[in-house]
């Protein structure tokens, strides 16, 4: 007999028997995208073209993984559980118009660093959907909320919150930026270390559990796009920033990180 499931809950309906393609396929499509980088000098000139095509294309394989999540789950919204993929999707869409503008802004209208332009419009608002999705994801489960596991959580995003105030901070209000500038990279600061503070908290109360896995890289990614995004917030304070630097590469690796925990979500349920 099948066993019941209740009302709004997820079943674990598939194992991970082919989780193994997946993480080939994230391995040889990061050292891909990583031998580019490390081999621009042979073509320095088309660098920053490159980038911003790997850069749609890595998005998109986040954006397109999650839509096979929406897909497998149902296309209605008739769960929480449900809805949280709907808000992955729409964060993703965002972030994926996001890098759209920003490349088109690079080629067409050959702005090289568009500050507080539309693009940032459409990355800040990708953070939201995502922040819901992670809460809707939360919510779906019977979680008991272990106080050691929120105390770990808290010193994690602790540190984190430690790390950016005595590194980016500084260099960011050291920069001389306009007003209007400044508040918009505050902005992203704070986008960022919410957005880290949810996966943490979501990672904290379901690690050691069967969908854990999903989580711990989903968690990678999270930290590798905002390690890129605190990291391009410091090379344009500076000005040592430019299309095709290892800063581009750390979102490339986020992106792709992004999609494999999807797929990886699938592959468990």
């Amino acid at each position: 007999m099948k066993k019941l499931v209740k009302p709004g809950k997820p079943e674990l309906v598939r194992g991970t028997g082919l989780a193994s393609f997946g993480l080939w396929g994230w391995l040889a499509s990061c050292l891909a995208v990583s031998a580019v980088f490390g081999f621009q000098s042979f073509f320095p000139s088309a660098i920053g073209l490159a980038s911003n095509v790997l850069t749609l294309l890595c998005v998109a394989a986040g954006l397109g993984s999650v839509l096979l999540c929406v897909r497998r789950y149902g296309l209605a919204i008739k769960t929480r559980f449900q809805a949280s993929w709907f808000s992955f999707a729409i964060g993703f869409g965002l972030w994926t118009a996001a890098e759209s503008i920003w490349a088109a802004y690079y080629t067409v209208f050959g702005v090289a660093v568009p500050n507080y332009s539309i693009a940032d419009i459409f990355y800040m608002a990708g953070y939201v959907p995502i922040f819901v999705g992670l809460l809707l994801y939360i919510g779906t489960f019977d979680v008991a909320l272990q106080r050691k596991r929120i105390a770990a959580a808290a010193v994690v995003i602790a540190l984190a919150f430690a790390v950016v105030s005595y590194t980016v901070l500084p260099t960011e209000l050291a920069a001389g930026g306009t007003l209007l500038q400044t508040l918009d990279d505050l902005s992203f600061i704070i986008l960022d270390l919410v957005m880290l503070s949810l996966v943490v908290l979501t990672f904290t109360i379901f690690v050691g559990g069967r969908i854990s896995k999903w989580l711990m890289v989903l968690g990678g990614a999270a930290v590798l796009y905002v390690i890129g995004d605190e990291d391009f917030l410091i090379q344009t304070a500076n000005g040592t920033y430019y299309n095709g630097s290892y800063n581009d590469l750390i979102f490339l690796l986020a992106y792709l990180t992004f999609a494999l925990a999807f797929y990886l979500h699938r592959r468990e349920w």
